[in-house]
């Protein structure tokens, strides 16, 4: 902690300093001075560390410096960037207003505080993904949720009940930022902030509507029968007041919208079906990676939301399919679209910092560029119905401001506002004339350099220009004592001298001048485009929804033709029939040289509803279960799937509990996460859901293992319409099928070659007859001698042997019992075998009846 001391003993600089942070003292501030950010005390000694700057000091406070660290203003982004990933709020104080020389320090005042949540800047935010901030406000089991992504000005109203449900609306919101009242709390990994317990009210609410939206009626808002996420809606607007500073014209209404529930897919289920990365954390290896063929930053984030919340809702679900349904039976158009599309940047986001004042002249381009290609867009579309209909409405309308922005921005702006040249050259007439003022200068100036050098008879005499002495005429130290007597000193450098003439002193006056007032003209004219942006906000919004739209159908008509998707028949029956379903990840990373196995799936939510997988490790078991899993998942999307034809009944949930995985963070081992998602599938269980369990039991004894496994597919063989695919390595189960009518065996196949094993990846409705997992040991390098010892104790559990464990008793291998009764049925097969050829009398037997008893005992042997 740096010392500081009483207000008094400071400059009025840093009295001034001291007094903004005192409001701001959960936030780093960012101090303008000039052209840098300077920051004071412990906030340069922190961001010093996480930015890898330089600490240096400025003055002293009672005896000691002061550390003192700073960025330059224009290259502010990274470092906040940085800040904010650190868990840093930064509070951005800006000077507002010029140095006039005056006594005492510039007023300044804070503009913006910068958090995780309501962030704008391109260079800050994933372009594909959102980033909302929100509220959170429950009383009890119930809950409301407020969720607004800022660089957007969308809104998610959401309600529910129960703390499960809460974290998997979360987990699929992924907030960047959650706003939480000052008692309550939650587990999660997120950055929370406490807007005021007072902000959490409907009232509030109320109030925050007329002042951001001047809405006085909020019963069309369908607030009035929601009082959790209206209170949440209340607490994410005062937010947005304190941190943003300034009029959000870009912000939608927070209507709520009454949805179906949708498919429900828990937040664990999501992880272990590896939608955005796969469980070793790399993206390559997400269905997202795969899927997302979009063109625009808008269509990937909605790809995202269609994927996130599948729908249940029949009618929505064929209107989507419908739509890729056109596009893909139409090539052209498809290329076309996806032509067109890809000149469309980020019309949201732009958006946003347009109407928040925090664009770049790139930024005013780039929505240019997207609305002067709208029209290219809907004309693809002109004759088409259904979702596209109200898609090419919203996308037309805006051709004057498209025009209007056009004319007035250049087609390859600078980076800055502050040095001008955005405007067009014969947009405005009064800044072409002052533009034309200061580039005459130049022509000016050499014509002026010329005549001086030949009055004066000085040949090294130079006009130059730097912006801390403006104009002058530098001579070198030998000839200065030749200048003419007009020529008053400026400055005496080591090697010149520098002067200053009455002439060049009034071009000096008018170009600077000129320079100002072009600036200055600009700057008006960017505003008044700027507004006139703010007044188009919404339908530039719409807009920017329907291209995201038109987006996302295209990427799934994309996907049908070059991946061989087929329209999937969602239906209200029971049947579920996939034939030659395929894993899009997996079939995208064996490519053409090593073409996947599809497989075909049968089930009924009535009648074969249990499927009880065995076989061995690598054999394809994990692959096919998720691949059934995501063919169902993505046909509730309105994607098209990976098989040759899928019939697949409306599905409400799914669940699946995959793999082994421990949260030592949590205390919590492999086998109790095992079982926790066992008991999540269990308790939430509902008529029409899917369930996919890849191994149970396998992090305790055998014995407790087989015990549960057995148990946790009985409730599943019972649960009425259910689908379920259970993977086991526990052999013993597949008697389950013997007593159950509504469970099956399955099985992938393998092959036998010179001691090898040779997995075929092919599911076939039998039990697999052994483990292979020796083999599997052998191709994952295990030392031979480890083989070879483990090849004798699965000889001796085969013969009979217990394997004894280190408490003494025994313990039973897998597939122990079921290869024990298999022993024992060879045994006794081999004794009746061999009473009977004991009892033939061979030397009483024709070469006849020898022939027919050899035949006999041959066709007994091979049954």
């Amino acid at each position: 902690m740096v010392k500081k001391t009483g207000a008094t003993a400071h400059t009025p600089m840093m009295q001034q300093y001291l007094k903004i942070k005192s409001e701001y003292s959960d936030c780093l501030l960012f101090y303008r001075m000039g052209d840098f950010y300077e920051m004071f005390f412990d906030d340069a000694v922190d961001a010093s560390k996480i930015l890898d700057i330089t600490l240096t000091k400025r003055g002293k406070a009672g005896g000691d410096d002061i550390p003192m660290a700073g960025v330059p203003w224009h290259q502010a982004e990274g470092y906040l960037a940085r800040l904010v990933a650190a868990g840093k709020r930064v509070a951005v104080c800006e000077q507002m207003e010029a140095p006039d020389g005056s006594k005492g320090p510039v007023r300044r005042d804070v503009v913006r505080v910068v958090t995780s949540g309501t962030i704008t800047e391109a260079s800050l935010l994933d372009h594909s993904r959102s980033a909302p901030l929100v509220a959170c406000y429950r009383q009890g089991e119930k809950w409301g949720l407020a969720a607004v992504e800022l660089s957007c000005g969308h809104w998610r109203l959401l309600e529910g009940e129960g703390q499960m449900m809460l974290d998997e609306q979360l987990a699929v919101l992924a907030p960047a930022e959650l706003l939480l009242p000052t008692a309550e709390e939650l587990q999660v990994d997120i950055p929370v902030s406490r807007p005021g317990d007072w902000s959490f009210s409907s009232s509030v609410t109320q109030e925050q509507l007329q002042q951001h939206f001047g809405v006085t009626d909020w019963l069309s808002l369908n607030l009035d029968k929601h009082e959790l996420a209206s209170a949440a809606v209340g607490a994410v607007l005062v937010y947005l007041g304190q941190t943003q500073k300034c009029a959000l014209e870009h912000l939608s209404l927070p209507v709520f919208v009454e949805r179906s529930q949708g498919m429900a897919i828990d937040m664990r289920s999501r992880r272990n079906l590896e939608l955005y990365c796969s469980l070793n954390g790399d993206p390559k290896g997400g269905l997202i990676h795969v899927l997302d063929e979009t063109k625009t930053p808008m269509g990937a984030r909605l790809l995202r939301e269609w994927i996130d919340h599948p729908l249940t809702d029949l009618g929505r679900l064929n209107d989507r399919q419908d739509a890729v349904q056109s596009l893909t039976d139409d090539s052209d158009t498809l290329s076309a679209l996806r032509n067109a599309l890809g000149g469309v940047r980020d019309m949201e986001r732009m958006l946003t910092r347009i109407v928040l004042s925090r664009a770049s002249p790139r930024d005013f381009r780039g929505l240019t560029e997207a609305l002067v290609a709208l029209p290219d867009l809907y004309k693809l579309l002109a004759d088409r119905t259904g979702l596209f209909a109200d898609m090419t409405q919203a996308m037309q309308g805006l051709e004057p401001i498209a025009d209007e922005l056009d004319g007035a921005i250049i087609e390859m702006p600078p980076q800055v506002f502050r040095d001008g040249g955005v405007i067009r050259a014969g947009f405005d007439a009064e800044l072409d004339r002052l533009r034309s003022l200061a580039k005459d200068a130049g022509d000016w100036l050499n014509d002026y350099e010329k005549r001086e050098r030949e009055r004066t008879g000085l040949a090294n005499l130079r006009v130059k220009y730097n912006k801390v002495f403006g104009y002058f005429i530098e001579i070198s130290k030998v000839q200065a004592k030749d200048a003419p007597s007009d020529y008053v000193r400026k400055q005496t450098l080591v090697n010149a001298e520098r002067f200053i003439t009455d002439e060049l002193h009034q071009f000096e006056s008018e170009i600077l001048g000129a320079r100002d007032a072009a600036l200055a003209r600009e700057e008006g004219l960017v505003e008044a485009i700027r507004k006139q942006i703010c007044a188009h906000a919404s339908a530039i919004q719409q807009a920017a929804r329907a291209v995201a739209g038109v987006d996302v159908i295209s990427c799934f008509s994309h996907l049908a033709r070059s991946c061989h998707y087929v329209r999937p028949d969602v239906h209200s029956g029971r049947n579920l029939k996939l034939v030659g379903g395929r894993h899009p990840v997996v079939e995208k990373h064996l490519g053409s040289d090593e073409p996947f196995v599809a497989n075909d799936t049968h089930m009924d939510l009535k009648s074969r509803r249990f499927m009880l997988l065995t076989g061995p490790n690598m054999g394809g078991k994990s692959t096919y279960m998720r691949q059934v899993a995501w063919i169902v998942w993505l046909a509730h999307t309105g994607c098209f799937v990976p098989a040759d034809e899928a019939r697949i009944p409306l599905t409400k949930r799914i669940f699946t509990r995959v793999g082994a995985g421990d949260e030592l963070t949590s205390g919590r081992s492999t086998f109790m996460v095992e079982m926790m998602e066992t008991a999540t599938i269990l308790n939430q269980l509902e008529p029409r859901s899917l369930v996919i369990v890849d191994e149970i039991g396998r992090g305790t004894s055998t014995w407790d293992g087989l015990a549960i496994a057995w148990s946790v597919a009985e409730r599943l063989i019972e649960s009425k319409d259910v689908m379920t695919l259970f993977a086991t390595h526990y052999h013993e189960l597949t008697e389950l099928p013997d007593d159950n009518e509504v469970a099956f065996n399955a099985s992938v196949t393998v092959r036998e070659w010179n001691g090898s094993v040779i997995f075929m990846h092919q599911v076939i409705e039998d039990a697999a007859d052994q483990s292979y997992g020796i083999a599997v040991a052998q191709l994952a390098g295990l030392p031979r001698e480890v083989i070879k010892r483990a090849r004798e104790h699965l000889f001796r559990l085969e013969h009979g042997s217990e394997l004894a464990a280190e408490t003494g008793k025994p313990q039973l291998g897998l597939f122990a019992v079921a290869e024990k009764r298999q022993q024992e049925n060879d045994l006794e097969r081999l004794k009746r075998l061999e009473q009977r050829l004991v009892s033939i009398d061979v030397e009483s037997m024709r070469p006849l009846d020898a022939l027919t008893l050899l035949d006999e005992l041959k066709n007994e042997v091979e049954q």
